[in-house]
C-alpha cells in the first residue's frame, strides 16, 4: 500500500504535557542511582574538615565515640584547635551521679586539656570537677578566657590556685560551689585584670561569709550577675563605685539589699538593671546531696 512501510511501527509522539509530567520523575530517579565509586569514604576527609564536624558534637561525644571510629578520625580528634572550647557541664551521663562516672569524666576532662596543647580558652564543668582537676588545668591552660563551675565541691584553695594562673580570664561563672568564698574573688580581681563578666549564684549554706567579696576591685567589669548572694546595700554601692564600666547589673534574690531612691540614683548610669523585688527569697542549698530550692535555672540569662 502506498505510503506504508511494512515492519516499522510508528508510535505516536508523546504530547508536550506528558513530557513535562514525566521528566521530573525521571530526573529524580537518575539522581537516586548512586554509582558504587561515588560513595563517600568519610575516613578520607581532610583533618580540618573532620575537626569542624567534631566541633559540632562536644567534648564528651568525641572522647567517648567519634574519635574512636578509625585512625583518621582519632587523628582529627587530636587537633588542638578542636579543644579550645570544652563544655562538659550538665551532660546526661552525670544524671547517675555515681563516683565511677565522675572519675571517668574527670579523666576525660584531663584528656581534653592535654589535646588542647595549651590552647584551651573555655572550660565548663559541673559536679564531677575536683581539686585535682583544677590544679591540672592551672598547670596547662594559662590561656583560659572563660571558666564555669556548677555544683562543684572544690576547695577555696584549689580555686584560688587556678585563678592566679589565669591572667587572660575575661568571664567567670560560679554556681552553688559552697566552698568557693572568702577572699577568692578579691584574689581574682588582682590576678585577672581583664575580667569583664562575673556571674555568681550563691546559697544559704548554714554559715556566714568571712569578709567582703572584693568584687569592687574588678575595675574592668562590664556585666555582673549575683543571685542569692548575702551582699549588703553598702557592698553593692562600693561595687558600683569601683566598677565604672559596668553596663549590666543583676542582683536577684539578694535579700540584704534595700532598694530605695538613693540606690536607684546610684545605678542610673547602668544600662540594664535588675534589682531585688519585694518577694525576695533565699536559696537554700545542701552541698551533701546537691538539693537546692531555687527554681531559676535560667539565671545566666538574667
Amino acid at each position: 500500500m502506498k505510503g506504508v512501510t511494512w515492519g516499522v511501527h510508528h508510535r505516536p509522539r508523546p504530547s508536550r504535557s506528558y513530557e513535562m509530567e514525566v521528566q521530573p520523575f525521571a530526573k529524580k530517579r537518575k539522581e537516586m542511582e548512586v554509582q558504587p565509586d561515588a560513595v563517600r569514604d568519610w575516613s578520607e576527609l581532610p583533618l580540618d574538615v573532620l575537626a569542624l564536624v567534631f566541633a559540632k558534637l562536644g567534648a564528651v561525644e568525641v572522647l567517648m565515640g567519634a574519635g574512636l571510629v578509625c585512625h583518621s578520625w582519632l587523628e582529627a580528634a587530636k587537633v588542638p584547635s578542636l579543644w579550645r572550647y570544652v563544655d562538659m557541664e550538665h551532660h546526661e551521663v552525670l544524671r547517675g551521679k555515681k563516683k565511677k562516672t565522675r572519675d571517668v569524666l574527670c579523666a576525660m576532662a584531663k584528656a581534653a586539656v592535654d589535646r588542647s596543647s595549651g590552647e584551651l580558652e573555655v572550660f565548663a564543668g559541673s559536679e564531677f570537677v575536683t581539686d585535682d582537676l583544677l590544679k591540672y588545668i592551672a598547670e596547662r591552660s594559662s590561656s583560659l578566657k572563660s571558666l564555669s563551675l556548677d555544683y562543684c565541691n572544690v576547695s577555696n584553695e584549689a580555686f584560688t590556685e587556678l585563678i592566679i594562673k589565669l591572667p587572660l580570664l575575661e568571664e567567670l561563672l560560679i554556681s552553688l560551689c559552697p566552698f568557693v568564698d572568702g577572699d577568692a574573688y578579691e584574689i581574682a580581681s588582682r590576678a585577672c585584670a581583664q575580667l569583664k563578666r562575673l556571674m555568681l549564684r550563691q546559697g544559704s549554706y548554714g554559715g556566714e561569709r568571712e569578709g567582703p567579696l572584693g568584687i569592687e576591685f574588678m575595675h574592668e567589669l562590664r556585666y555582673l550577675t549575683l543571685v542569692g548572694s548575702d551582699i549588703t546595700t553598702e557592698e553593692l554601692v562600693a561595687i558600683i563605685d569601683g566598677c565604672p564600666h559596668l553596663e549590666r547589673l543583676c542582683v536577684r534574690n539578694c535579700c540584704n539589699i534595700v532598694v530605695d531612691g538613693a540606690l536607684r540614683a546610684k545605678c542610673s548610669r547602668i544600662k540594664t538593671l535588675i534589682l531585688p523585688t519585694l518577694q525576695c527569697r533565699r536559696i537554700h542549698f545542701h552541698p551533701d546531696d546537691g538539693i537546692f530550692t531555687d527554681k531559676f535555672d535560667d539565671w545566666r540569662s538574667a
